[in-house]
């Protein structure tokens, strides 16, 4: 008798659960939405449309995803998920712009990728394409990896069409479809807008060798190739070391050695040192010697001309200070960059002032071996 009572029990609290979970979905189609409350039910019954109210029920969305949106006249609930990933970004002045926006990107998402539009959307704004995606008709997503690339050099979407320019330039230079992804993550990492401009105007010259990637510790420069405006990086205002003039500039991983190998020297030495070359800009090239703009190692910014107080800079090779850096450079990382009896590997004539950073592993292959960087390269591809 008493395991009947327990079972009629058991059954009417099961009945009235069932029973009043039924009535509060006939009568409250927002029993089961996440954060519902009294206020925020009359808020939702007031501005949103019955189409609008069914899909939050049936996708049980949380109210906190769109509420401080519910109340503009251009707030559609379907597309709420594209308003909150316009507003993480962080780009948006105001509501207002983040609802146009995502109504305008839903919309025109939807009616190309059906039920991938949203991860679509994803790909775009975390990348900052929409604008170039909406208000630009050669938007193309199959170069979408090259946007990734291309839109942090630009202030405004008409990267699509330098991209789609560019491209073009490439393929008639013979580059596959690989090939120029890698050539566009290699510039686009290296080089600004504008030195980017300057270095395709060569694209259609195919005896020139586009440069991607000047940054390289051993990236070579002659007449046929070509770097355009590139400006590295990290360049530093020389310092606590004897120049021709107080503005000159290396890179700082050259310039953190070239101070090292100074304080190596012996003070007779080093008194006698001075810089009287460092980096120069393309812009400075334009002014001095517009044939070098583009194509001297000097523009990377890891190459020095150093010279002697004593002697004439044409004897220089003749000095102790000439002597100790052909002994020793190579220790700091540093190598004569155009060597004796080695212009048909340098393509340049052999010169005593010119010293390269390609740091200190390189530099000692390279002097061990009485080599220069071309044939350093070329031993080390065949590796």
């Amino acid at each position: 008798m008493e395991n009947k009572r327990k079972y009629l029990f058991v059954t009417v609290i099961a009945l009235f659960i069932v029973s009043f979970y039924t009535i509060n979905l006939r009568f409250d189609p927002f029993y089961r939405v996440n954060g519902i409350n009294n206020d925020n039910r009359m808020i939702i019954e007031k501005y949103l449309s019955k189409e609008e109210q069914k899909y939050l029920v049936e996708n049980r969305i949380p109210l906190y995803h769109f509420m401080k949106f519910i109340k503009y006249d251009d707030f559609y609930l379907p597309y709420y998920q594209y308003y909150e990933l316009l507003e993480k970004t962080g780009r948006y002045d105001n509501i207002k712009i983040i609802l146009s926006t995502g109504n305008e990107l839903a919309g025109k998402l939807l009616d190309s990728f059906k039920n991938n539009a949203y991860d679509q959307a994803k790909k775009l704004v975390e990348h900052d394409l929409e604008s170039g995606y909406l208000y630009n008709q050669n938007f193309d997503f199959d170069k979408l990896e090259i946007y990734y690339e291309m839109r942090p050099l630009y202030d405004d979407y008409s990267y699509v069409d330098d991209t789609e320019y560019y491209i073009e330039l490439l393929k008639n230079r013979g580059l596959s479809d690989k090939l120029i992804r890698s050539f566009f993550t290699d510039a686009c990492n290296n080089y600004s807008r504008y030195g980017l401009t300057t270095l395709m105007t060569q694209a259609n010259n195919h005896e020139i060798f586009l440069i991607a990637d000047p940054s390289s510790l051993l990236t070579t420069i002659n007449d046929t190739s070509y770097i355009g405006a590139y400006v590295p990086h990290n360049l530093v205002l020389m310092s606590d070391i004897h120049r021709l003039k107080y503005a000159m500039y290396l890179e700082n991983d050259a310039y953190e050695a070239l101070k090292k190998m100074v304080e190596a020297m012996p003070d007779d030495i080093a008194e006698d040192f001075y810089v009287k070359e460092a980096y120069e800009s393309f812009n400075d090239f334009q002014y001095s010697n517009p044939a070098l703009a583009g194509k001297d190692e000097r523009q990377l910014g890891r190459t020095v001309s150093i010279a002697s107080k004593s002697i004439a800079y044409q004897t220089f090779e003749t000095s102790a200070l000439s002597q100790w850096l052909e002994a020793h450079s190579y220790e700091y990382g540093f190598i004569l960059r155009y060597p004796k009896r080695m212009a048909s590997s340098t393509n340049h004539v052999y010169d005593s002032h010119y010293y390269r950073y390609v740091g200190k592993k390189t530099a000692n292959k390279i002097y061990k071996e009485n080599s220069c960087i071309e044939e350093y390269i070329q031993k080390e591809a065949v590796k």
